[in-house]
């Protein structure tokens, strides 16, 4: 691994880069998140049904190990309060499956305790499903999950969170719920860099979609006129100041071997005089950071999908309507739908 490239004053990579890209590493640097962040620890605690105070006491009697080795075999994170709570989380990524992990470790619990048991199970794959087992609560998230939890403002201002989700939206390409995201675009400069360079730039944000349908606005005076007109592949999404962008070909490369594709990219993100909204305040500055989603080719649609333009209650479900919000993602089913219609 590059640590530091030469030519370049320091390098590109976090903390957590440094573990790898495992599932191993994936659940180390969730832990050290919770045991760094008190804010996400205990939003985390409580999205899984722990009642416990955010107080200096509390914190304090809370004990978070990794790899921790029993009779049953080795855990990826405990987390404990040996007067209220016990909880064994067990980590999967890209579509390992949880098997004889759901029953091995019911045995390392103390049922006669009289406090909180709960297994954890976070995979790649979305399962609401909760069980009850001996007393011990048994429960399930993907690790889009977890990156909504942790992707709120108030977390946000602490750098570990940030970093952890960076770290596991690119290594992991967090893509299995989020199927086509839908913004509105009007900035000449935007839809030059998406149209000539197969870019979409935004203000940070996590998570990976599989397709990206830009909806042109009709202050925007397209040729192709108001709504969606195309339907494109996100090959890769990074985050990452304009100014940095040789330093991550390694991570273009896993995106795609067309050499052609990637300088097109390049010089998609080196593209100047858009105006971004970066935490409610207008930013042009190119030395700021930026999420970019690296796309395919786009697909031209038959016609352009609209916007529900019915007064009705409830119109836009699962759709759009209005003003689309940030992050407004729409499922396959859906998006096929509105092509037929």
């Amino acid at each position: 691994m590059i640590i530091k490239q030469k030519g370049h004053k320091k390098s590109i990579l976090k903390c957590f880069d440094l573990l790898g890209n495992d599932e191993t590493a994936l659940s180390k640097a969730f832990a050290y998140t919770l045991a760094n962040d008190p804010k996400a620890l205990f939003v985390f605690l409580q999205t899984i049904g722990i009642r416990n105070k955010k107080t200096e006491k509390n914190l304090e009697a809370i004990s978070i190990n990794i790899e921790k080795i029993r009779n049953e075999g080795r855990t990826d994170i405990e987390i404990r309060d040996c007067k209220k709570f016990h909880i064994i989380i067990e980590c999967k990524v890209r579509k390992n499956k949880v098997k004889v992990q759901r029953t091995q470790y019911i045995s390392s619990f103390d049922t006669r305790s009289g406090i909180q048991n709960i297994l954890c199970f976070i995979t790649q794959e979305r399962d609401a499903n909760v069980q009850k087992t001996n007393d011990i609560k048994i429960i399930n998230f993907s690790w889009l999950d977890i990156i909504e939890i942790l992707n709120k403002p108030a977390l946000l201002q602490n750098n570990i969170v940030k970093d952890f989700l960076e770290f596991s939206s690119r290594n992991y390409k967090m893509n299995t719920l989020k199927e086509i995201l839908i913004q509105d675009l009007s900035d000449k400069t935007e839809m030059k860099r998406f149209k000539e360079y197969s870019i979409y730039k935004r203000d940070e944000t996590f998570g990976t979609p599989l397709y990206f349908a830009p909806y042109f606005t009709k202050s925007a005076k397209q040729g192709e006129g108001e709504g969606i007109p195309y339907l494109s592949k996100v090959l890769g999404v990074l985050t990452l100041s304009p100014e940095n962008i040789d330093l991550f070909n390694e991570d273009l490369n896993q995106f795609t071997d067309n050499f052609n594709l990637i300088e097109q990219w390049k010089n998609g993100v080196k593209l100047t005089g858009s105006t971004i909204i970066k935490r409610g305040v207008e930013s042009t500055e190119n030395y700021e950071n930026y999420t970019y989603y690296f796309l395919d080719k786009p697909l031209r649609l038959k016609k352009n999908l609209k916007k529900d333009g019915t007064i009705k209650k409830g119109r836009g479900k699962g759709w759009i309507a209005g003003s689309i919000p940030k992050n407004r993602n729409v499922s396959f089913a859906e998006f096929t739908k509105q092509m037929m219609s």
